[in-house]
């Protein structure tokens, strides 16, 4: 059984995927609209935190995911999720504009300008190298206003403070490496890399990258391929 956050995250992005798989049908373009955060090495400021680098970002491929989940039992167990703590990812279902069910795994979007931080009066927040959202536990005060201001529905909570996707940073990961999510998925569904060199890929298999969505930037992709 589904669980609250992946029921309202369906909800947000069926209309987009939907035309998603219509567009990838005609094969139209998508425009990036500059991925790339802080194009020839320099650097962008977001409410103080420095980042510098190439964005990097997931591309979900709707042809090719099959609702294993293992990117969902992934995140958990390398990251040691507590049981009182949400899945930082999750698969949903929906139909397309053909009337198929797909299905698209999701997390954190890492946007690039991300609503969360912007609103967070305890400066726990910070957009860091690869164009990480990452989040200070120790400087969270639980109030929420990043779950209030979040589009997408990401934020959650445990005892301790908010969670969410941070690229396995704190597991061990360096930045612009594979999180265990991508790592796990044997679908080839998953992908995580520079968002740019992502989108290159997709077009050049005659797909076209359609964003999740609009607000803030975010950095996850769909495609419509071919199991």
């Amino acid at each position: 059984m589904q669980d609250a956050r992946s029921i309202s995250r369906r909800g947000l992005i069926a209309g987009t995927a939907a035309f998603g798989a219509s567009v990838l049908v005609v094969g139209g373009a998508v425009s990036l609209g500059g991925k790339a955060f802080a194009e020839g090495g320099e650097t962008a400021s977001n409410n103080g935190a420095e980042v510098g680098g190439t964005q990097y970002g997931f591309m979900v491929d709707m042809g090719r995911c099959v609702d294993c989940e293992m990117c969902v039992a992934a995140c958990r167990s390398q990251n040691h999720l507590s049981d009182e703590t949400p899945n930082r990812r999750a698969v949903s279902s929906f139909l397309d504009s053909n009337g198929m069910n797909v299905y698209v795994s999701t997390s954190c979007m890492h946007c690039d300008d991300p609503n969360c931080l912007r609103v967070c009066p305890a400066g726990a927040i910070s957009k860091s190298e690869a164009g990480i959202v990452h989040v200070d536990k120790d400087k969270c005060i639980g109030c929420k206003y990043c779950f209030q201001a979040c589009p997408y529905g990401v934020p959650n909570y445990n005892s301790e403070a908010m969670d969410k996707c941070d690229c396995c940073l704190d597991a061990g990961v360096a930045p612009g490496d594979q999180p265990y999510c991508a790592q796990a998925c044997i679908f080839n569904a998953l992908k995580y890399g520079p968002v740019d060199e992502l989108v290159a890929e997709a077009e050049q298999r005659g797909l076209a990258p359609v964003p999740v969505g609009e607000p803030c930037g975010p950095n996850c992709y769909l495609v419509r391929g071919v199991k």
